[in-house]
């Protein structure tokens, strides 16, 4: 073999690894363990107060019952572990606050999103309020169209359609559930605003016009509700990280938050309703894979845009 052929060959298997790398993730004994801990977890809380029915704790248990199976099939996308990950996030801030209300279905690297008439359902339900009165089969609608995400990506539409069929199966039940809700009470409501850190934000913490004209109309509409039960406000990064210190996306998702909360404080948002949390980089919503190279980074920073935002969950009652 000619010195040309080896150094083509060696190039041509260094793209191909580097293609792969963050796929191959083999699920190893080790996650089983972590899996069967985390269910553990999900049925001691299932038993106390907040029951079998609690949306965020059937989040957990649908992204928990997808990594035991995909275990099982011998997986090396890593979508065992990038599910565990998100039940034991969900699971901690349950720990940390009971109401919590788990409402971001992040995609995982080794899924994409389909059937976006289903998911328009979903958008809707959470639009009307109700994803705590739908519970179980709202969030196993979401998990499922993750993991129908997955069989696609992985396999084609052929292997995902009956993955497909049973998310179609779920969204008819759950809009069934919400119209029986929607019966009972009418007036309650849990309404998410996710803002964009870029519309906000000048630079770290400096708010421009843009994003004190949409806090201000947010605080203004509060003011409206008949009752507000709770306000959540999370701060979300990227993973990009120029400083090199492994917390400054969590510090920088937290100011963000705090900032947040103090601007609608002072707009005349009552404090005792507020609650803060900062999740930095850890709950993305898209995966940028084909910006990744330093020639691409303008179009990288510009795929992580989703990921870098302010959510403000509210839960009460409208006039």
């Amino acid at each position: 073999m000619t010195l040309l052929r080896l150094l083509l060959l060696s190039a041509l298997i260094a793209c191909s690894v580097a293609s792969h790398a963050e796929g191959n993730r083999p699920a190893t004994p080790a996650d089983l363990a972590r899996i069967q801990q985390l269910q553990r977890h999900v049925d001691r809380l299932s038993f106390g107060p907040l029951g079998p029915n609690n949306y965020t704790l059937c989040k957990a248990r649908a992204w928990l019952d997808m990594a035991l199976i995909e275990y099982h099939e011998n997986e090396l996308t890593g979508i065992v572990q990038d599910s565990m990950a998100q039940a034991d996030l969900l699971l901690q801030r349950l720990d940390a606050d009971p109401g919590y209300l788990g409402l971001d279905t992040p995609i995982p690297y080794a899924s994409e999103k389909v059937r976006p008439d289903l998911w328009s359902v979903v958008d809707d339900l959470k639009k009307q309020g109700i994803a705590a009165c739908t519970g179980c089969k709202l969030a196993k609608l979401e998990v499922q169209l993750v993991w129908t995400g997955h069989d696609k990506w992985e396999a084609g539409w052929g292997h995902a359609e009956p993955f497909a069929r049973i998310a179609e199966n779920l969204a008819y039940e759950v809009q069934v559930d919400a119209a029986k809700c929607n019966a009972k009470n009418e007036c309650a409501s849990i309404t998410k605003y996710t803002l964009a850190t870029e519309l906000l934000f000048d630079f770290d913490v400096s708010l421009m016009k843009e994003g004190k004209q949409k806090l201000e109309g947010i605080a203004e509409q509060l003011k409206k509700w008949k009752k507000v039960d709770s306000i959540q406000i999370t701060g979300h990064s990227d993973k990009l990280n120029e400083t090199g210190d492994g917390l400054y996306n969590m510090k920088l998702s937290q100011l963000r938050a705090d900032f947040v909360r103090i601007f609608l404080v002072n707009h005349g948002v009552s404090a005792d309703k507020i609650k803060v949390a900062a999740m930095g980089d850890t709950q993305p919503l898209v995966n940028c894979t084909k910006q990744r190279a330093k020639k691409d980074r303008l179009a990288l920073i510009a795929c992580l845009q989703p990921n870098r935002r302010v959510e403000i969950v509210v839960e009460g009652e409208r006039r």
